[in-house]
């Protein structure tokens, strides 16, 4: 399916956010000392780019899904977002652990937004995502 200009956008944003998912995972060192590094690279990320991404999406992508009626797809969002932000400051006391969690469960919310929520918000499933209203 065509996705719509803004959610083309969003997407990119997504892939970026796999890399970080994957080099995290291929980061995740045996070796303690190196962990604060790899828990800091998470963490500048988040600050830089996913926190950015997040509030878009909680500005202008969730409140449409809500007013058609899919309020558990936002509200699932909503939990994710939260989940992956406490994740990301609990880094700042990094464990191998939690480098793995915070890699998870990014790479499982990128799945449920391209798979599940796009999909709701394409034309086809109803909604009409207007690109110009963000």
């Amino acid at each position: 399916m065509t996705r719509s200009p803004r959610l083309i956008h969003l997407s990119h944003e997504h892939a970026s956010a796999l890399k970080l998912a994957l080099a995290v995972r291929a980061l995740t060192p045996e070796d303690p000392s190196a962990l604060p590094a790899v828990a800091q690279r998470i963490r500048d990320t988040f600050e830089r780019e996913l926190s950015a991404h997040f509030e878009e999406e909680e500005k202008h992508v969730l409140p449409r899904l809500e007013a058609a009626g899919r309020t558990e797809l936002a509200e699932r969002t909503r939990r994710d977002h939260e989940r992956l932000r406490e994740l990301a400051d609990a880094l700042a006391t990094p464990t191998v652990e939690g480098v793995r969690a915070f890699a998870a469960a990014l790479t499982a919310h990128v799945a449920f937004e391209e798979n599940i929520v796009w999909e709701a918000l394409e034309p086809g499933a109803g909604m009409s995502f207007d690109p110009d209203a963000i």
